[in-house]
């Protein structure tokens, strides 16, 4: 006995085969399991490589003395008459229409502009900021009465009423609050010349009104609005601005931009230039440059920390998933009996003598 070697050696008892059964039950959870811990992980998986998007606010650490407004506008004024000013609140007065473009063309609103409404105020997407963010610079004016021969009978009997003016082009102002204004000329600054009564109607579009870089893709709130007004064209309109730097960022790509939020107010003056309020009648954009910015970037787990989400969530979707099997089980035995258990089935050789 004592030269014989141990070939076997089972310190835990194990049920012998004739005692035990399969349950078809238990085997369908199980897969069931299984199949929702695969998809768990495919989730996680498609989260790592996709990342996620964060927003974060911080303070404005950018130090930047100016900031270009952007705007293509339509009004119901012939440019003659027309004269454009920005004012801060460090008292500068910058004569505007020195730097943008006038061009002379009979008023009309666009079929896709909305009229006397504005759009809905959405913070787009990061790849739609990223798809859209194409730069480009505003085209030198045109001469549009080129277009046509005045001396020709023919063509001046056709001739269009150019009753509009179209004002275009990237104005660099000082960061700081200030209003731009669109006004008639001899109405709010004296000037050598003052806009008959019958010709002051500041009916207009905004085709395009931004801040920072000039990406013509990136919609913005005033971006195709109308205000059209027939009654009342001696109207004051007012767009209180809160403009906020907003920096994309994803897999080294960034966007520089500036979000706003708008609301506008209306001063109508029926019989005078002048309403009660005190407003002339005109185009006024009042903005306001927050000192917090918002950070849009797309981030990603490292593969450590991942592999430890990874293991966490699966094994807190089993652990949650055997308790749930397991007090199944139960309720179902004590609802219907053993015979229906999920995890055992009594054998018909194991029953008493009288069962």
């Amino acid at each position: 006995m004592a030269g014989r070697s141990l070939r076997v050696f089972d310190a835990f008892p194990k049920t012998e085969e004739q005692h035990e059964k399969k349950s078809t039950k238990g085997g369908v959870s199980t897969i069931l399991i299984y199949i929702f811990a695969i998809f768990i992980a495919w989730s996680e998986f498609g989260s790592y490589f996709g990342g996620f998007v964060g927003e974060r606010y911080v303070v404005d650490g950018d130090v930047k003395e100016t900031v270009s407004i952007n705007m293509d506008l339509f009004v119901n004024i012939p440019c003659k008459w027309i004269t454009v000013n920005v004012r801060d609140q460090t008292m500068d007065r910058k004569l505007a229409s020195e730097e943008l473009n006038f061009e002379e063309m009979p008023f009309f609103i666009p079929f896709d502009v909305r009229i006397n409404d504005i759009a809905e105020i959405i913070t787009p997407q990061l790849d739609e900021i990223l798809g859209e963010a194409i730069p480009a610079e505003f085209r030198e004016k045109l001469d549009t009465r080129m277009y046509y021969d005045e001396n020709d009978p023919e063509t001046y009997n056709n001739l269009p009423d150019f009753n509009g003016c179209h004002i275009f082009g990237s104005l660099p102002v000082n960061r700081v609050a200030g209003e731009l204004q669109i006004t008639a000329k001899g109405y709010g600054y004296a000037d050598r010349e003052r806009t008959p009564m019958d010709q002051i109607k500041f009916n207009h579009v905004i085709n395009e009104f931004s801040f920072g870089d000039f990406y013509p893709y990136i919609d913005n709130p005033l971006d195709k609005s109308a205000k059209f007004d027939l009654e009342t064209p001696k109207t004051a309109y007012s767009y209180d601005l809160s403009v906020i730097p907003t920096t994309f960022r994803k897999l080294g790509t960034e966007v520089n931009t500036f979000q706003y939020s708008v609301a506008e107010y209306h001063y109508k003056g029926k019989d005078s230039p002048v309403p009660r309020s005190g407003r002339v009648p005109g185009i006024f954009f009042d903005y306001n440059f927050e000192s917090l910015s918002i950070i849009v970037s797309d981030s990603r787990l490292n593969f450590i920390q991942f592999i430890i989400r990874l293991i966490a969530i699966l094994s807190f979707a089993l652990y949650i998933a055997s308790w749930i099997f397991t007090l199944g089980d139960l309720l179902i035995v004590a609802i219907k009996g053993p015979k229906w258990s999920l995890r055992y089935q009594p054998d018909e050789q194991s029953r008493g003598l009288l069962e």
